[in-house]
């Protein structure tokens, strides 16, 4: 796979982004279309894995493919993250089953998957000994389903974690909203509520600042932003510009949440992933 470095660097607003490494396209997706899934662990490990193959790529900063994990499964991942011990977790699109690919064994386990919840659990010990069901939470009306969306639970959630101090937040329609880091919910305070009419329970969290009142997020149009909460002011960086082909992208963030990785370019034949920094 040839790899080219490239390290360009660009700002916009609060956003710098660094171009790390450019790979090979056709041994990452295969020859397929341009949707994947990809994590970061704490040492800026970076998990990859599109549709069309079932491998997750483990890959360094300088673009070095240190193993491919194949993966019992055909399809599409549809949610993919790191634990706390850095055991990569991978769930089916068919919302069954969670695949566990523990590190120092280099085996996959199979988790079950039965509710919403579990997949929390399974991160960190934050929301293991959290009681997530005590988190009111938002319900899915299966006959307004968009194409792209579709789960085999009536209710969900969308939560993000702060390793630093163990607050969960909550993203859903409207707002976000500072769950706690109690054993159960309790009521809110004004101050627990963010209001953004960008925000909807399908935007993928990514940073939160509880001091600045920012929050950086991706959603289904395909656009980071990074919104504050206190000013109302807005910054946007649209990650698909000048493309025609239909596309799924995702970003990450590690443990250390203080920087997303991405893919920032492609073409017929390159991929060139990237790191954003906020300040």
């Amino acid at each position: 796979m040839a790899v080219f470095g490239v390290q360009a660097q660009q700002t916009k607003g609060p956003f710098t982004k660094t171009d790390l490494f450019t790979l090979n396209r056709e041994e990452l997706f295969d020859g397929g279309i341009f949707t994947y899934r990809i994590a970061v662990d704490a040492d800026e490990i970076i998990a990859f894995n599109s549709c069309n193959q079932p491998l997750v790529f483990l890959i360094n900063q300088q673009g070095k493919i240190l193993d491919e994990i194949k993966i019992p499964y055909e399809g599409c991942i549809r949610n993919m993250e790191f634990d706390e011990f850095d055991n990569l977790l991978m769930m089916d699109n068919e919302e069954t089953r969670i695949f566990k690919y523990v590190r120092r064994t280099k085996k996959i386990e199979i988790l079950p998957y039965n509710k919403p919840e579990d997949w929390y659990k399974n991160l960190n010990h934050f929301y293991k000994f959290f009681e997530i069901a005590s988190i009111p939470t938002y319900y899915n009306n299966p006959d307004y389903y968009q194409d792209f969306y579709k789960t085999r639970f009536p209710y969900s959630y969308n939560l993000w974690l702060n390793y630093q101090d163990g607050f969960i937040y909550q993203f859903a329609y409207n707002f976000i909203k500072k769950v706690g880091n109690r054993k159960t919910y309790l009521a809110l305070k004004r101050s627990d509520l963010w209001f953004s009419d960008r925000l909807s329970n399908k935007c993928k969290p990514l940073l939160i600042n509880l001091e600045k009142e920012t929050a950086v997020y991706f959603d289904r149009s395909l656009t980071l932003y990074y919104e504050d909460f206190k000013s109302g002011l807005l910054y946007t960086w649209p990650m698909a510009e000048g493309h025609d082909e239909a596309v799924q992208l995702d970003y990450s963030t590690n443990s250390q949440q203080k920087k997303i990785w991405g893919v920032s370019t492609f073409d017929t034949t390159h991929v060139t992933f990237a790191v954003w920094e906020v300040k």
